[in-house]
């Protein structure tokens, strides 16, 4: 069994498509089937039901899975190892990240450590926060960027910054020239939110719950771009992070503070506790730590 063969599987268990797995892998689709029926062969039992165009994991398969994805970061650890004795020149990190962060935040760090580190190739993903802490504790992640004080007492969090909701809409909002909106005043309005799968759903039903009211919700959309492109050709407000207007650069639109109560959340870095931290992911903290320095001189006027 070589390491290819469980590159091709997980390729294949996550699309659960052999064309589209193949594409992504830029291999022929015959080539990867091929792999795979030679790695059923090995392990003895098959790993995939194919039905026609469809294809879903066996039990043997699911099994499988976890095992192959350990093995795959035992070895993407090994290369961390290998190049932290090498100065940094290569191995794989990879890294969790909310989404505002990931939209925001990520683009500069990463051309920040690419410059500096351009052998370390950096895996993004971006996850909810407990799929980020169950990541940083399993060790699937090397480094978590996600929310604080963590849910987990597996995981060891290192503050980066807070920062208050707001209630984002488009300057032809009711609200757009208000200074403040108090909460208990969104009873009425038309929302678009994420929904209550996402830890920013539920901080803010907590809000909805201490002001006394029931949200109102017009949409549900899984992604922040998507909610701010729909409150900035519509008459629909929505409540963010402040962070999420630089999605935008806060063209067209208002972020505008909300009192009683004024939801608020932390972000920062996430480690396992006692676990290895390599010099590829210090580094990367490093870098973290540096941007959000800059961004937050640079909101607060000192730069």
């Amino acid at each position: 069994m070589e390491f290819r063969h469980l590159r091709y599987f997980l390729a294949v268990a996550d699309a659960l498509h052999f064309t589209k797995a193949a594409a992504g892998l830029a291999v022929s689709q015959p080539a990867l089937s091929a792999q795979i029926k030679q790695l059923e062969q090995e392990v003895g039992v098959p790993l995939f039901d194919r039905v026609g165009r469809s294809v879903q994991l066996t039990r043997a398969g699911v099994i499988f899975r976890d095992h192959a994805r350990r093995a795959l970061r035992e070895m993407e650890l090994a290369q961390v190892a290998i190049a932290e004795e090498e100065g940094l020149q290569r191995g794989t990190l990879t890294i969790g990240v909310v989404q505002t962060v990931n939209a925001y935040l990520i683009p500069e760090i990463v051309g920040r450590f690419s410059s500096l580190h351009p052998q370390v190739t950096l895996k993004l993903d971006e996850l909810s926060g407990p799929d980020i802490e169950e990541g940083v504790r399993s060790g699937v992640l090397d480094l978590g960027i996600g929310f604080v004080p963590a849910g987990s007492d597996q995981i060891e969090a290192q503050p980066l910054f807070e920062e208050d909701f707001v209630l984002v809409a488009s300057r032809r909002h009711r609200f757009a020239a208000r200074r403040h909106v108090p909460f208990a005043s969104l009873a009425d309005e038309p929302l678009v939110l994420l929904p209550a799968i996402f830890c920013t759903r539920r901080l803010l039903n907590v809000s909805f719950e201490q002001a006394g009211i029931v949200p109102k919700v017009a949409v549900e959309m899984n992604s922040i771009e998507g909610i701010l492109a729909t409150v900035k050709t519509s008459k629909l407000a929505t409540v963010l992070p402040r962070l999420s207007l630089g999605l935008e650069g806060g063209n067209g639109l208002r972020g505008i503070p909300l009192r009683h109560p004024t939801p608020r959340r932390g972000l920062g870095l996430l480690w396992k506790k006692r676990g290895h931290r390599s010099g590829a992911a210090r580094a990367l903290a490093d870098q973290v730590r540096l941007v959000v320095t800059k961004r937050w001189r640079q909101k607060s006027g000192l730069l």
